[in-house]
């Protein structure tokens, strides 16, 4: 009789497959967010095992001055070309100094290379010669890209002692770029500045493996701690550039499981109204001699090919997607993509949790649905699902659950918490707990948006409004359910713009800590510093004053910004050593930042948001169904196509509304548990309240957007028609 009775749904399924792309449809949207973040994060993977190496092929040891005792200078490369076995030694040198190029004075990184040999780590020179002369140096492609530095220019730098020294620009290089300006020259000069040895690559004579020339290096040194063979020093290498991205990866991760978690949400739900409007079929099978248990199991065989179709469909999706934006990207002429990766076990991972998920999400609805007894069932097959019971029980729950969520919140706070990571883990399930609560309490919540919210949409409204709050009171499950999804996006993205919001509020105190004036200039010492201050002070367009070393100025009033630092660059540049710094580009590199950030972070809970607004409308088009009748007798009696149009979007507005207060200020709450976990702007917690409210009228505008496709299929049906049997 199982079998029966999972054949018979499932031939209800094939008879309307529309039934069972609408219930997968969430699940369809977070199976792509969830595959397409495994592909990137392969990718990405893949991507830095084969680029993040810095040591060149040729070394065939290294050694490591950071595990030496004492400083590291000239003379350990030295000693260390003398051991036996050592063909070349080359030391790594890398600085960051004051640089004055084309007038304007910013800080550069220096590195040293020997720009031939096999212990080069230039890949080609692009332009010009390479240095052949300790006052020479080429520039990184990158770096030509944002200063226009070319062959035959000159740029000044500062050593550590401050001494001013002027380098040509012989070539532009192909190397590994920095996000900073970056100038390649010989070791020696790298030395000669003040640069410190970061390592000695060494090249193995014929006939020495790279194992014993490392042994032989660790004990002339009396350190075999120091020295490494170049393949372990690569792959540690490797290892270090995969670590420093796994905190991102598993950020994005956790986007992908709370977009797996809506859409459960979703499908329970949806699950839901779908064996309501199958009361009949199912209380027949009842009657025939189906036991609860059959049921029970034929709803979740129902649910298994629901998942497996959404599941197979969203991984198709995202493995098309990867493909298509590589193809895009490299047609833009973006250079050195990476190959899509294919990781079939972890794809099919995916589609495991796409079907988990789907049953997951089914159990309530399928015991739900086998518990009413076979007459009670056929007598209220035509019923909806209205009413909330166990009102009390839902409470219970919601305070434990909240009580929880308040505990590990404190948890996360406190000492004992340890790391910042644990804290943010701990963090992060305190508000997945509250989001349990919400779900729990939903129903409940639903009457209080009716009699708040529900009042001003009733107002407005008119007939419609009214009957759309009536509507989302009688299925207050159903209403909860939409609520609570669309208020876990919410509380994402008001997290997201209490962090931004916190860490730009911080960035602007730290910027007007460091730049008093518009223009700040460090000059090598307190008579250089008064000496340009008095130069300055001649010219009418700037108001200057020197406290010691350093120089503040600012455009007089009327005068353009761009006018005083042509004038400051003008005199500054005439003076080796000076150090210019502009408080309007570290505001423009904070807005960058923070905008990048806030892209990335929106582009995260978008996927979740998009499962949620996928719920509206899949919930709001089943609810059509449902009340098919109903809509009939409303038509019957006079409600126009536009009104009936105006009910559905009004149903959803009080949806949106409800989630978008609910989840605004719970995101927003958790928002500044994470600025104070994190401690990234202290005593800058801000909350951004016009934001949020925009995000509010937001979710709104989005959630009746999502309903104008079930509006229109409401208003089409036709009256006679549906007071007819659905």
């Amino acid at each position: 009789m199982a079998g029966s009775a999972a054949g018979a749904l499932l031939a209800e399924t094939r008879r309307r497959p529309g039934r069972l792309l609408l219930t997968g449809l969430a699940v369809t949207v977070a199976t792509v967010f969830a595959a397409g973040t495994l592909l990137f994060t392969e990718t990405l993977r893949t991507h830095l095992t084969e680029n993040s190496e810095q040591t060149p092929d040729g070394a065939a040891a290294v050694v490591l001055p950071n595990r030496l005792p004492g400083d590291a200078d000239l003379d350990l490369v030295r000693e260390v070309a003398a051991v036996d076995g050592v063909a070349e030694a080359v030391g790594v040198w890398t600085a960051f100094l004051p640089a004055n190029a084309g007038g304007a004075s910013t800080n550069w990184l220096v590195v040293s290379d020997p720009m031939d040999g096999p212990l080069s780590r230039v890949s080609a020179v692009v332009q010009g010669s390479a240095p052949a002369a300790a006052d020479e140096a080429a520039v990184d492609v990158a770096t030509v890209e944002r200063t226009g530095v070319a062959p035959g220019d000159t740029v000044g730098v500062a050593g550590e002692d401050g001494t001013p020294r002027t380098l040509t620009v012989t070539a532009v290089v192909d190397m590994a770029s920095s996000p900073m300006n970056t100038l390649v020259v010989a070791p020696e000069t790298v030395a000669g500045l003040g640069g410190w040895l970061d390592q000695v690559d060494l090249a193995a004579a014929p006939d020495v493996t790279d194992a014993v020339l490392a042994d032989r290096v660790g004990e002339a040194l009396g350190a075999p701690d120091a020295v490494r063979t170049g393949a372990r020093q690569r792959a540690g290498e490797v290892e270090q550039a995969s670590a420093s991205v796994n905190a991102t990866l598993v950020g994005i991760g956790v986007f992908a499981g709370l977009a797996v978690v809506a859409a459960a949400v979703v499908v329970a739900s949806t699950f839901r109204i779908v064996l309501t409007q199958r009361r009949t079929q199912l209380a027949l099978l009842r009657c025939i001699g189906a036991r609860r248990g059959q049921v029970i199991g034929a709803v979740l065989a129902e649910a298994v090919v629901t998942g497996v179709v959404a599941g197979l469909l969203g991984t198709g999706v995202a493995v098309a997607a990867g493909y298509g934006l590589l193809a895009v990207l490299g047609a833009m002429g973006m250079e050195g993509m990476p190959a899509l990766v294919l990781w079939w076990p972890g794809l099919g991972g995916v589609l495991l949790v796409a079907v988990l998920a789907t049953v997951a999400a089914a159990v309530v609805p399928a015991l739900a649905a086998a518990r009413i007894p076979p007459v009670a069932a056929l007598g209220s097959a035509g019923a909806g699902e209205a009413g909330a019971a166990g009102t009390g029980r839902r409470l219970a729950l919601a305070a434990v659950l909240a009580a929880a969520a308040a505990g590990l919140a404190g948890l996360a706070l406190g000492p004992a918490a340890g790391s910042m990571e644990l804290a943010m883990v701990v963090l992060a399930a305190s508000g997945m707990t509250a989001f349990a609560a919400l779900v729990a309490a939903g129903p409940v919540l639903v009457r209080g948006l009716g009699v708040t919210a529900g009042r001003a949409i009733a107002a407005v409204g008119g007939a419609s409004g009214r009957l759309a709050t009536a509507n989302a009171a009688q299925v207050p499950r159903r209403t909860a359910a939409t609520i609570s999804v669309l208020a876990l996006g919410v509380g994402l993205t008001s997290a997201l713009f209490v962090g931004l919001a916190s860490t730009q509020a911080g960035a602007e105190r730290s910027i007007e800590r460091q730049f008093p004036s518009d223009i700040v200039i460090a000059a090598p010492d307190g008579a250089s510093g008064e000496a340009l201050a008095v130069r300055l002070g001649e010219d009418p367009q700037l108001v200057v004053r020197a406290e010691g070393a350093g120089v503040l100025v600012d455009p007089a009033p009327g005068v353009d910004v761009e006018a005083a630092r042509a004038a400051v660059e003008a005199a500054a540049g005439a003076q080796p050593g000076m150090l210019v710094q502009y408080a309007g580009d570290a505001r423009a590199e904070l807005e960058s930042t923070v905008g990048i950030a806030r892209m990335i972070g929106l582009g995260l809970v978008g996927m979740t948001m998009l499962v949620a607004v996928v719920g509206v409308g899949v919930t709001l088009m089943l609810s059509v169904t449902e009340r098919t009748r109903e809509t009939g007798l409303l038509r019957a009696v006079g409600l126009s196509r536009p009104g009936v149009r105006a009910m559905v979007a009004w149903e959803a507005a009080l949806s949106g509304t409800g989630a978008g207060v609910v989840g605004a200020a719970i995101g927003a709450g958790y928002g500044l548990l994470g600025v104070h976990v994190l401690e990234v702007a202290p005593g800058s917690a801000t909350v951004p309240v016009p934001l949020l409210a925009g995000l509010v009228v937001g979710v709104v505008a989005v959630a009746v957007l999502a309903a104008v496709v079930p509006a229109v299929r409401a208003a089409r049906v036709a009256p006679i028609r549906a007071l007819q049997d659905a």
